[in-house]
């Protein structure tokens, strides 16, 4: 009886010692989740307010950056460290492996999708018109460019369209690539350096009211018909979920009109 009753002792303690063991090694990885969450560096626009720009105390900030600000907030297993990169640069620091994720109110295009991750939910209406000198009434759609100058940013979607079009068109098109962001388009095109530029309704209203009322914009045509993703390395598939999942949550709470409110004037998904 005794020898039974040692046995069964044994069993007892060995049994304990391995769930101890067990519930040891996945209180340690929870306890290493919850502490050190992973650090993903962002790269955001330097110069497009409202979107993506550097504050006054030289900050990333716009937009873009206070939607990722409180995508981060519900995400505590990520920490986004950011940093303000020039357009031209964005996604060069993508394919340098420098950052993770980049924003400037980026647009789906074929050739962008062949190298890199969009997330599957946008965060902002993108539909943009070509923009004109006020009074101007001989350019209407892509066609009316042919050998006019047009201004854009280097590495933007109105870029790529532009030289898209060049390519099968023998290049009629004369492509200035701006790197002073929209008030630079706005000054070329009043002084008849430019014959015009490109932007999203909500740009053109801000433009023209801050610099002077000197454009219009061509409301019978769309340039193009776009919505604004976030762009990430090609491997980085559950950062892109997780995301996504918050986007939808923040468009269901209406967190994400709030935030377009606060610094477009209007909601997220209207031009």
């Amino acid at each position: 009886m005794k020898k039974h009753i040692l046995f069964y002792f044994l069993l007892a303690v060995i049994a304990g010692a391995l769930l101890t063991g067990c519930g040891s090694k996945q209180a340690a990885e929870q306890s290493a989740s919850g502490s050190s969450p992973r650090e993903i560096s962002v790269g955001a626009g330097s110069n497009f307010e409202p979107y993506t720009y550097i504050d006054k105390d030289n900050q990333p900030a716009g937009y873009d950056v206070a939607v990722l600000k409180e995508i981060n907030r519900r995400l505590p297993q990520y920490q986004f460290k950011y940093q303000s990169i020039e357009l031209k640069n964005l996604l060069l620091s993508l394919d340098a492996k420098k950052i993770q994720l980049a924003t400037q109110q980026f647009e789906r295009n074929p050739d962008r999708e062949n190298k890199y991750l969009f997330t599957n939910e946008g965060f902002a209406n993108y539909d943009k018109r070509l923009i004109v000198a006020k009074g101007r009434t001989d350019i209407k759609t892509i066609d009316d460019l042919a050998g006019k100058k047009v201004g854009c940013g280097q590495g933007s979607n109105t870029a790529a369209i532009l030289e898209k079009y060049n390519q099968s068109h023998d290049n009629k098109i004369n492509i200035v690539y701006v790197q002073n962001g929209n008030s630079a388009v706005y000054d070329d095109i009043v002084n008849g350096r430019l014959d015009a530029g490109v932007m999203t309704r909500k740009t053109f209203k801000r433009t023209n009211d801050a610099f002077g009322g000197g454009l219009d914009i061509v409301d019978d045509n769309l340039f193009s018909k776009s919505e604004a993703y976030f762009i990430l390395s090609k491997n980085e598939t559950q950062l892109r979920d997780d995301i996504d999942t918050v986007l939808k949550e923040m468009k269901a709470d209406g967190t994400l009109s709030k935030l377009s409110y606060e610094y477009t004037n209007s909601d997220y998904n209207v031009e």
